[in-house]
């Protein structure tokens, strides 16, 4: 994903004191928290069918533990001295079989504090998984979105991303 230009410049990041670290398991309750505050937002705005404890959830501990830990996870910080004001979880992804790409990674979810956005923190976040992923020879970043969530739609396309397939889904009553 290539950045448009939006977004505050690397050093106003740094002026601001805002840092960006690779996730370790001492961070793992501030991502979840910040992946419950981003689970809330959702349930209550886009999708009713998101767990926002899903963090708490054993399942959900275990994904944060893998993708905190595994080789093949990534788990990046923002903090403005000691408070999260954001993360990203992403990870290697197994391409679709019908098509021609070899390696794929997922940009699974990413959240920055309402306060924060609009600084440039969400791009550098971004960068900073599309650097993992060159390093990891991944050819295709993939990230899904709320389909109504035009804010973070508009955020990604600007950060390179094409919209490639739609997932429909019918409420069986």
């Amino acid at each position: 994903m290539k950045n448009s230009g939006e977004g505050a410049p690397e050093n106003n990041l740094e002026q601001l004191g805002i840092v960006f670290e690779k996730a370790s398991i001492a961070d793992l309750e501030a991502i979840q928290r910040l992946n419950q505050e981003l689970c809330a937002k959702e349930h209550n705005e886009f999708d009713s069918t998101i767990n926002p404890d899903y963090a708490l959830s054993e399942p959900g501990v275990e994904y944060f533990k893998s993708r905190i830990e595994s080789s093949d996870g990534c788990a990046l910080i923002a903090k403005e001295g000691d408070e999260y004001v954001g993360y990203l979880i992403g990870g290697m992804a197994a391409p679709e079989d019908y098509r021609t790409i070899k390696s794929a990674a997922e940009l699974e979810n990413m959240y920055v504090k309402d306060s924060m956005r609009g600084k440039g923190i969400g791009g550098k976040l971004v960068q900073q998984f599309e650097d993992w992923c060159k390093e990891k020879g991944v050819e295709v970043i993939r990230v899904v979105a709320s389909a109504e969530n035009a804010a973070a739609i508009k955020f990604y396309e600007a950060h390179g991303a094409k919209p490639v397939s739609l997932t429909l889904e019918k409420k069986i009553d």
